[in-house]
């Protein structure tokens, strides 16, 4: 401690417990001898709670006592060069220390000194050096009064402010706010109630007029009206004495009655304007010195008004709901009716009765439960139709309806966040009955007209098919000139009419919605060739000039239907023939756009011909409509022929049309979508000229290919005519086959020996080709499945599912022709594997050994999985091969296909011996290793059942357990057998 200063801080630092400000008892003493400091301090070291500063210098003294603000000065009255009485009267002209007790310590005790020290502010004496205990007692008096002072002044001062809040608070509230006193005047006006009324508060308080301004007599209209009170609030009786809403303020603060009721008053406001306000009196829970009575009220006009247009506007919507045509109601919440239409009444035999309020599921207690849930949905904001909905009545009586269900909104005082709510469901049900009945009636019409189509179809085509079919055989005979001008004349005129019968039966398809569409990968140049390889002789017949144009850009291969794309093509090509007497035709197509899953193609048919008048235009493909009705004596036609162009394009999400002049020509165009191919692309350096050699060569080249000579055909017909077409135009095609009358010889041929396809018709005596075709299955069980094509003269599209259905593996349409015939048996042809010698489905594996017959070597084995075993030792016929993944890595080149399966063969088998003695060792990670390396590359050559085996033996290998492996490894060598006879016989 220094000799002119000394501090001693006893006081522990608490955490106050009140709120207003702590005080710490400060001391300063203020004397020129420090033995006196000395002194005091030790007096007071003992007192934690007091702070003690010692100040040798008086001008010090001053300053250190407007920084530490002490609750006690102590001062010496005589120091040196100071005079004390003058510092004592300094300390009380200071603002920072006027009122801090001064407490006076002096050697003399002389009563003059005295009063001259408490007239200079002095608040108490002492004489040099008091008793300790005086002392102490004297520092605490005067510092704790000190600090009650400063606390009631700070108390003060935050009670001013809060009230100073309160007012701000209570003058910006967004609701209106008054108080009266006990006189009935206003005495709290608040600025809502200014913006409400239009009266400032310097025209309410203070006014003793003002008082009356909300009485019956100052606005004519002092009116209040109870409010319904929810049901959780206790409801106050109205006071029919009470005039006035002040009157009401003081009497209900009066009787203590406030409980938190709302009460709607109208006010006139100072523009004359009557408004509507709510209104809340408080009285005993917010008590405010010299107010009677005060309460808060909300400007609700603006909702009153909303109410009243709400209201408004549900009684217009009850009566147009009761008025509506249709039937229809409207629920709340609760499924309780608010409105209904008569037709609702009438619709659900509820006539004369009324259904407000009641609930609808108490009304029609049988309702479907799916109808309950559906309404719940709608509750939630969903809205729900339904184009047909039976509803089975608890009486057994049965109702159709074509019904949708919506919920409606309202505007809630407490709004959501988009400002509505549901307030329940609209239901509108419109009663069908009579138009299922009209409907179950035109498909009854459609069924049979369906019906009578199949069998026109049948009854037709059979005997045109013995025309057709005759008429090209006769003219491979030696005819004289005149014989083969006959016979010409019949084909082309047998040829037309079964034109006809087509058109009509595809119009009739296409107008029943029974068109569908196939989805084949196909090449699209090979397609448009065809078409022009078909019409070249007719073209140079007429001496036109037929052209086909492929831009480079068109891909070639392309997923879609190659059957309707020929039709269409086919139909335009030979209206432009028909009606070109001279000049050209030519046959174009583009590409026309080309996204990852779509491929556009625009296709054009321009020719030289007569051309077509704008006036025709428009009707060019309307059902049974030509351009002059005179042109179908000149041309024949029907007029079908570009409306089906129409609707297959259509169907098929494309787009036609036609440009035209008179004696000009005409060009038909239109765009089809396809899909990009599975297999093939487009490769380099192929042009649409040399597909079209191509193309060529192979339309006039009908020789036998390698294998047909090994094909066996057996021919299911028990029409003699149809017989002999059929078996002249395999002949034709360089095929032997063998024929049968009905499905039971079929049976016994087949039992008799093996045939590689079987050529069914379907209605035949005895037995028809579909109980033959499903009894065939029947024997065949898992053994060779002989290929068995329908052949039926019916020809729509339930037919061909009823041929799949039974067991059937394709499809042929009589009048069968000869190219259709050819296609149809090459490409089965390609996909059975021919053996050398086959056996009968009747003879055992010992009659064949014992006559010699071999068992087909191809066979490879099922991947199934019986019981713990690995599936091995079941045989199944079909090849081990995936041939659309060889054909992928390969891209369809058997130079490619043989190298690469002889690679896989090599490093497979070398693999085989290693993981025999890993097997054998139990060396569980060189099993795994091998076994890993054989999955991988069987599954990359297309071989999956050799990989699904070896990724068992991988498991095997991962869960150290071996059992069965050997067999497993037997049948690796089985299925790599497999693939090298598959190499031989196939990739050859």
């Amino acid at each position: 401690m220094s000799a002119k200063t000394m501090t001693r801080q006893n006081a522990k630092a608490t955490s106050p417990t009140i709120t207003w400000t702590q005080h710490p008892i400060t001391v300063l003493l203020i004397d020129d001898q420090p033995i006196i400091g000395e002194a005091v301090s030790r007096m007071l070291v003992d007192e934690e709670d007091i702070i003690f500063h010692y100040c040798q210098d008086p001008l010090d003294g001053v300053r250190q006592a407007t920084e530490i603000s002490p609750t006690v000065i102590l001062q010496d009255l005589v120091m040196p060069d100071v005079d004390g009485l003058l510092l004592l009267r300094f300390f009380r002209a200071n603002a920072a220390t006027r009122d801090i007790p001064m407490i006076v310590l002096s050697v003399k005790e002389e009563a003059k000194l005295k009063a001259e020290a408490f007239a200079a502010g002095a608040n108490d004496y002492l004489v040099k050096l008091p008793d300790p205990i005086e002392l102490l007692a004297r520092i605490r008096y005067h510092s704790q009064a000190y600090i009650s002072r400063l606390q009631r002044d700070e108390a003060y001062q935050a009670l001013q402010e809060s009230e100073l809040r309160l007012r701000g608070v209570l003058e910006n509230m967004p609701v209106m706010l008054t108080a009266f006193d006990v006189e009935g005047n206003i005495i709290v006006w608040n600025r809502e109630c200014e913006r409400v009324t239009g009266y400032s508060a310097e025209e309410i308080i203070g006014n003793p007029q003002a008082k009356h301004l909300f009485s019956d007599r100052a606005s004519g209209s002092g009116r209040s009206s109870e409010l319904s009170a929810p049901s959780t609030s206790p409801i106050v009786e109205p006071l029919p004495s009470v005039n006035t809403l002040r009157d009401a303020i003081i009497e209900e603060v009066n009787k203590a009655r406030n409980h938190g009721r709302a009460r709607e008053w109208q006010i006139t406001c100072k523009d004359g304007t009557i408004k509507t306000v709510a209104w809340s009196n408080i009285s005993s829970r917010f008590p405010i010195a010299s107010w009677a009575g005060w309460g808060i009220g909300i400007d609700i006009t603006e909702r009153k008004q909303a109410e009243l247009a709400q209201e408004q506007e549900y009684q217009q919507l009850r009566q147009f709901i009761k008025n509506a045509p249709i039937a229809m109601a409207m629920f709340d919440t609760e499924m309780r009716f608010l409105a209904y239409s008569n037709q609702w009444l009438t619709d659900h035999n509820l006539v004369s009765q009324s259904l407000l309020g009641c609930s609808y599921y108490d009304i029609f207690p049988d309702i479907k439960a799916d109808w309950k849930e559906i309404h719940q949905q709608g509750l939630q904001g969903k809205f729900i139709s339904r184009t047909e909905d039976k509803w089975e009545r608890a009486d057994g009586s049965v109702l159709y309806f074509r019904w949708a269900v919506q919920p409606w909104y309202v505007n809630p005082l407490n709004s959501t966040e988009d400002g509505e709510a549901i307030g329940g469901l609209i239901i509108v049900a419109d009663r069908v009955d009579e138009l299922i009945k009209t409907r179950e009636a035109a498909l009854e019409a459609s069924q049979a007209k369906s019906q009578f189509l199949a069998n026109m179809s049948h009854e037709i085509r059979t005997p045109m098919h013995g025309v057709l079919g005759m008429a090209g055989l006769m003219l491979h005979t030696e005819l004289t000139p005149k014989q083969q001008e006959y016979t010409e004349t019949i084909r082309i005129s047998a040829k037309h009419l079964l034109g006809i019968i087509n058109d009509i039966l595809d119009f009739s398809k296409l107008e029943a919605g029974e068109m569908h569409l196939e989805t084949l990968d196909f090449d699209l140049y090979e397609c448009l060739q065809d078409v022009v390889n078909l019409f070249k002789p007719q073209a140079e017949d007429q001496g036109l000039i037929l052209k086909l144009h492929c831009e480079e850009n068109l891909p070639r291969f392309v997923r879609g239907d190659p059957s309707r794309l020929r039709q269409i093509l086919l139909n335009l090509v030979s209206n432009a023939i028909k009606f070109t007497p001279s000049g050209s035709i030519s046959l174009k197509a583009k590409l026309d756009g080309k996204t990852n899953r779509k491929t556009q193609v625009y296709f054009q048919v321009t020719d030289t011909g007569i051309g077509i008048p704008p006036s025709a235009q428009a009707k060019l493909f309307q059902s049974f409509s030509q351009v002059d009705p005179s042109t179908s004596r000149q041309y024949g036609g029907t007029g079908l022929g570009l409306a089906i162009c129409e609707q297959l394009v259509s169907i098929m999400q494309g787009k036609i049309g036609v440009t035209s002049e008179v004696n000009q020509g005409s060009t038909f165009w239109f765009t089809l979508q396809f899909q990009p191919a599975n297999g093939r692309r487009k490769t380099t350096g192929e042009s649409p000229e040399a597909i079209e050699w191509d193309s060529l060569e192979k339309t006039g080249d009908r020789s036998m290919s390698p294998g047909k000579k090994d094909l066996k055909i057996l021919v299911v017909e028990d029409h003699l005519i149809n017989q002999t077409v059929i078996l002249s135009q395999l002949e034709s095609l360089g095929y032997q086959a063998d024929c049968v009358a009905n499905g039971l010889e079929a049976l016994k041929c087949l039992e008799a020996q093996n045939y590689d396809i079987v050529l069914m018709d379907c209605q035949m005596p005895l037995m028809d080709g579909y109980t033959a075709t499903q009894e065939l299955r029947r024997r065949e069980g898992n053994q060779n499945r002989t290929v068995v094509i329908a052949l039926t003269a019916h020809a729509m599209k339930a037919d061909r599912e009823k041929c799949l259905a039974s067991g059937m593996d394709d499809y042929l349409s009589k009048p069968v022709d000869e190219e259709d015939l050819a296609r149809i048996v090459q490409r089965w042809a390609q996909k059975i594997p021919l053996s050398p010698v086959s056996h009968s489905l009747g003879a055992t594996d010992s009659e064949l050994a014992e006559s010699g017959a071999l068992v087909p070597v191809n066979s490879i084995y099922s991947s199934t999985v019986h019981g713990n075993g690995s599936g091995i030792n079941s045989p199944d016929l079909t090849l081990p091969i995936d041939r659309d993944r060889l054909e992928k890595i390969s891209r369809g080149k058997i130079s490619v296909k043989r190298q690469l399966l002889q690679m896989f063969l090599e490093t497979a088998s070398q693999d085989l011996q290693p993981l025999e003695r890993a097997i054998a060792s139990q060396d569980y990670s060189q099993v795994k290793h091998f076994a890993h390396r054989l999955k991988g590359s069987a599954a990359n050559m297309g071989v999956p059942i050799l990989s699904d085996r070896a990724k068992e033996l991988e498991e095997m290998a991962c869960q150290q357990s071996l059992e069965g492996s050997t067999e497993l490894l037997d049948s690796f060598r089985e299925l790599l057998d497999a693939v090298d006879v598959f190499i031989e016989t196939e990739l050859t």
